[in-house]
């Protein structure tokens, strides 16, 4: 993923921005990226313990997979703990950690 849309996708987790139909817009649709480099990119943040993917009206009912489709409002993608994601986000250089630099073509 080009640094700037993986800046982007990032910034839209921590803004609880990350409904799976806007991934599904922006990334797939209109940026033309594969529904594997976002699973990668966001189950690696899963696995790290930095993201969870939760259901949109009940945050308490989590999902280990994710519907990619146009319609899915109810499963989003958020940071398990916002406040360490604005600083991380805004502490690290161009807004991307370093655990995710490996991401950037």
């Amino acid at each position: 993923m080009i640094f700037e849309d993986l800046r982007e996708l990032l910034l839209s987790i921590a803004e609880e921005d990350a409904i799976i139909s806007i991934l599904f817009s922006f990334f797939i649709k209109n940026k033309g990226y594969s529904t594997q480099i976002l699973e990668k990119i966001i189950f690696y943040g899963v696995t790290i313990g930095w993201f969870e993917i939760i259901n949109v009206e009940n945050d308490n009912i989590p999902y280990t997979d994710i519907e990619w489709r146009m319609d899915n409002v109810f499963q989003e993608v958020v940071f398990c703990d916002n406040d360490f994601a604005v600083k991380t986000l805004l502490t690290q250089e161009g807004g991307i950690p370093e655990l995710f630099r490996k991401f950037i073509l």
